[in-house]
């Protein structure tokens, strides 16, 4: 059951998987661990109002009115970014190295609740339920962040869970410290330089990158940048040998109709599979 209401983040993943049905690998197995992961890293009252609808300040405190549908669609998209996980950390030396997935909504919901159109953190739901993994989030959404940090710390999983925010403002920032930092950039060559900035730094010794690659920073950059942007994550992580999963985070209809929208992501899959064969 999809959510009734009609908006980019909740209804774009319906075009781009119809763009690409040979690509597409059904994570309803996972449905029932992502559950149980969502449990084990947002408030059980959180849970609760996702699932009924009260109370229904809470319910809605992702943006949106409440309805059956939601937690549907948060929990199978959680499941999507769990089946990634899994993929990219199997043992099958045949397995891709990057997988992705249609998941859109995540970065800014909190333990507690949901902030700027995102229901569950499936980023924070994934770094917790993969213990002792040593995991990089590369947050490149036009915004911060701050939902993924502050998930982080409530969990006691900031320690071994580090996050580099790119963006183009300071919406939903966070207080730095050693591994959690944002950068600023306004246009494309700045945008590269600290995309480079940031991959030079890192580690081979990661067990799992996380990326949340947004094609909302246009149009204060542009998608040509933002194409060559996700180039550079994935060879980044192919080169030093480190797992990758994407998924499709933020991008709206505000400055450009929907079939720019699902081509910007559609740009972000097509570069992931150019170095991996990839799965979504």
């Amino acid at each position: 059951m999809a959510p009734a209401t009609d908006f980019d983040t909740l209804r774009k993943s319906a075009e781009i998987a119809e763009r690409i049905p040979e690509m597409l690998v059904d994570p309803a197995c996972m449905v029932e661990e992502a559950t149980k992961q969502i449990l084990n890293a947002h408030s059980r009252e959180y849970v609760k109002a996702l699932q009924t609808g009260d109370p229904g300040y809470l319910s809605e405190t992702n943006g949106f009115n409440w309805d059956e549908g939601i937690w549907e669609m948060a929990v199978n998209s959680t499941a999507g970014v769990l089946a990634a996980c899994k993929t990219v950390l199997s043992p099958d030396s045949n397995a891709p190295k990057i997988a992705g997935s249609l998941s859109s909504g995540l970065h800014h919901a909190s333990t507690r609740s949901g902030s700027g159109y995102c229901t569950v953190n499936g980023l924070a739901v994934a770094a917790n339920s993969f213990k002792n993994l040593n995991i990089l989030i590369l947050d490149f959404d036009a915004h911060c962040g701050g939902g993924t940090v502050n998930m982080l710390r409530d969990l006691g999983i900031d320690h071994r869970v580090s996050q580099y925010d790119l963006s183009t403002n300071m919406f939903d920032e966070y207080d730095e410290d050693e591994n959690h930092m944002i950068s600023i950039a306004k246009n494309d060559e700045e945008y590269l330089r600290k995309v480079d900035g940031i991959l030079a730094e890192l580690d081979p010794s990661l067990n799992l990158v996380l990326y949340n690659a947004g094609t909302d920073p246009f149009p204060t950059i542009s998608h040509d940048t933002i194409k060559e942007r996700d180039q550079r994550v994935f060879k980044a992580c192919i080169k030093i040998g480190v797992p990758c999963v994407f998924v499709l985070a933020g991008g709206y209809t505000f400055s450009q109709d929907m079939n720019s929208l699902v081509n910007s992501h559609l740009n972000t899959i097509e570069s992931a599979n150019s170095f991996s064969n990839s799965t979504i």
